[in-house]
């Protein structure tokens, strides 16, 4: 039964009790929402989804004491879908609430990849987080994405930020050159300038690709690359803070969000942000403990993991020689919106709060 065929059949219910004398403070109802995501839960942003999220939501129904119950089928991991169908499993409602990989949704949604096209703009991915919702919220443009495909969206995610892991030693911008390096979809265009070959990938990809030689090595971040031991066969690792990334975000199907009262919707909004907010703490702080764990876990393997830093002058040299790619991202998607606009207010947005883009992309437009 729909949410809006429970609904009406409560609200008869309802209507019934009241006429015979006997209508309840509060009519009984329940809901059944299916959460679900591609990736598994031992990355941050998908379990939250089921440690903070699915609970908040609960006690926040129950506390508005009228009778409300979600019933919950969480089904994290790919059970349902795979990453490259985020966006349509939600819009279609294959799920009720999803995790939506939006870097490979470029062709449905354009000028949400404003960050993927700005990058060392800033390393602190609770700071992307706030101006990522920020901008989701205040830009037509943006919203409208979401709506299109069917979803409204709740809170963003993001990871923290991207270094090189790779089998040889990566000391300058020159070493990058010839090599093949793994990305996931548009974030080979990082590599650009470089002399370096994207190879298209992701996290669950990446360990096999480089132990069969299909890429010597990926851009990628440390919270991924614990749990998926990619040091194994990529133990040089080389800390270039590309920056955090905005990838996407939590979202719900419009028509169950339709279906719900008033009052819920607000919870399960509310508790979206609340979501993105404690994702990008909990980023943070995982940060700095995963890139230990790396090292200590690597220490005794056949090559032992090597952390080092890429010297200032060579990430600028990054920074700089890449072409203008948020220009040319700006041009190709001029008819499609404000794509200009939502450069400039990123950048002036991450300013605010503190960061010091290494390149001033919204200059170069």
């Amino acid at each position: 039964m729909t949410i809006k065929k429970r609904a009406f059949v409560a609200s008869a219910l309802a209507a019934a009790l009241m006429a015979a004398g006997l209508a309840p403070a509060h009519a009984a109802q329940t809901f059944k929402l299916t959460i679900a995501s591609s990736h598994p839960t031992s990355l941050p942003w998908v379990g939250l989804m089921s440690t903070l999220f699915v609970p908040e939501v609960n006690k926040r129904v129950e506390a508005l004491g009228k009778g409300y119950k979600i019933e919950w089928k969480e089904a994290y991991g790919g059970q349902l879908y795979k990453m490259n169908a985020t966006l349509t499993s939600v819009g279609q409602g294959i799920a009720d609430i999803g995790w939506v990989f939006a870097n490979l949704e470029a062709a449905k949604m354009p000028l949400t990849q404003y960050a993927t096209v700005t990058p060392f703009a800033t390393g602190d991915v609770r700071t992307l987080l706030q101006v990522a919702n920020e901008l989701n919220e205040k830009i037509p443009a943006l919203k409208a994405e979401w709506d299109r495909n069917n979803l409204v969206f709740l809170g963003a995610s993001g990871v923290d930020t991207y270094h090189l892991f790779t089998k040889s030693p990566i000391s300058t911008y020159a070493d990058l050159n010839g090599k093949k390096i793994s990305a996931p979809g548009a974030l080979g265009l990082w590599l650009k300038g470089s002399g370096a070959v994207p190879v298209d990938g992701s996290l669950t990809s990446y360990y096999t690709d480089i132990q069969t030689g299909v890429s010597e090595g990926t851009i990628s971040i440390a919270t991924g690359i614990l749990p998926s031991k990619v040091y194994e066969v990529a133990p040089y690792v080389t800390t270039v803070d590309i920056g955090a990334l905005y990838n996407g975000g939590m979202a719900i199907n419009k028509d169950t969000f339709n279906g719900l009262p008033p009052e819920v919707q607000k919870i399960i909004k509310d508790v979206g942000l609340e979501y993105s907010r404690v994702l990008g703490d909990t980023l943070m702080q995982r940060y700095e403990a995963a890139l230990k764990a790396i090292g200590e876990q690597g220490a005794k393997q056949a090559v032992p993991v090597k952390i080092a830093p890429m010297a200032p002058g060579e990430r600028e040299k990054w920074a700089k020689t890449m072409p203008n790619i948020a220009g040319d991202w700006v041009k190709a998607n001029a008819s499609r919106g404000p794509a200009a606009q939502i450069v400039k207010t990123y950048l002036e947005e991450l300013r605010k709060r503190g960061a010091k883009p290494l390149r001033d992309w919204d200059k170069e437009l």
